[in-house]
């Protein structure tokens, strides 16, 4: 085969680590992430996923623009109610259906609607799934590794497919900060009562509502069904902005750190955990 450039290899983002580009196996480790070592020398590349859906859209996308990859060893444990490793083998095994479903997927989300189906029938050609689930133990995923290594009957295949490149967009900041028309809001952590207090005052600065709660989705939420955000040239960035605030007091108030409104969290002491790292209760 003629030599392909994988110079850029992988063309999507992802939580992986790349090795050799041309070896022909892939590792998917699901939810466990950072237990799993292995001699990145033999393969391609090595990384979690732990959804049904963009999760292995992903996957399809890195495996079908490198050529070399014949390999996915299935691996790690299993992200709660989304099946992946089922998912994949089910999709190589029967393909989607006219709503791009995977065809006996259990997983609650198994839908491929963001790719082509080019990519997907490319995907089921070229890989030959191996299900070692639930297992972490290193060595043995290596001696796994070790065998496909051994085995010939999975050449190369003759081109890799070019993935569309989604151009990036540098972020910047809103040229002007225009007020609500509704007024604004006043964000604060209660360590005592273990509650984040929202305080919305109207444009003449008098207190109009107080919302109080722990979670800052039931405070968004709450926010919204009261109607408080106002509809203006920056309606988005401001309901964004007020996410992200909510976000750092739920994140401050768990972890009993200072909030302060439009200020950075100070973290000044990290403690290292030796639990393992991992997405089991992870959901999309």
């Amino acid at each position: 085969m003629e030599e392909v450039d994988l110079k850029n290899w992988p063309p999507v983002d992802g939580r992986y680590e790349v090795g050799n580009k041309t070896m022909p196996v892939a590792i998917c480790t699901n939810a466990s992430i950072g237990e799993i070592k292995v001699d990145l020398n033999k393969v391609a590349i090595i990384g979690k996923c732990v959804t049904e859906n963009i999760g292995i859209e992903k996957i399809i996308q890195n495996v079908v623009s490198n050529p070399y990859i014949r390999y996915l060893i299935l691996c790690g444990r299993e992200s709660k109610g989304h099946f992946v490793s089922q998912a994949i083998e089910m999709l190589i095994q029967n393909g989607i259906d006219n709503d791009k479903r995977i065809i006996g997927a259990k997983g609650n989300m198994p839908f491929l609607r963001g790719i082509e189906n080019i990519l997907i029938e490319r995907f089921r050609k070229q890989i030959i799934p191996i299900d070692l689930m639930p297992e972490t133990d290193s060595q043995k995923i290596m001696n796994l590794v070790n065998d496909c290594l051994n085995k010939k009957n999975a050449r190369p295949l003759k081109e890799a497919i070019k993935i569309k490149e989604i151009k990036e967009i540098e972020a910047k900041a809103c040229p002007k900060w225009i007020p609500d028309p509704k007024g604004f809001f006043v964000i604060s952590v209660d360590k005592n009562k273990k509650k984040i207090l929202v305080e919305h005052f109207d444009k003449n600065n008098k207190l109009n509502e107080k919302i109080v709660g722990d979670c800052a989705e039931e405070i968004s939420k709450t926010i919204a069904n009261l109607d408080l955000i106002g509809d203006f040239k920056q309606t988005k960035e401001h309901s964004m902005y007020l996410g992200r605030e909510l976000q750092k007091a739920e994140i401050a108030l768990k972890n009993n750190l200072d909030f302060e409104q439009d200020k950075d969290l100070i973290i000044s002491k990290v403690e290292k955990q030796d639990k393992l790292i991992d997405e089991y209760d992870w959901y999309d």
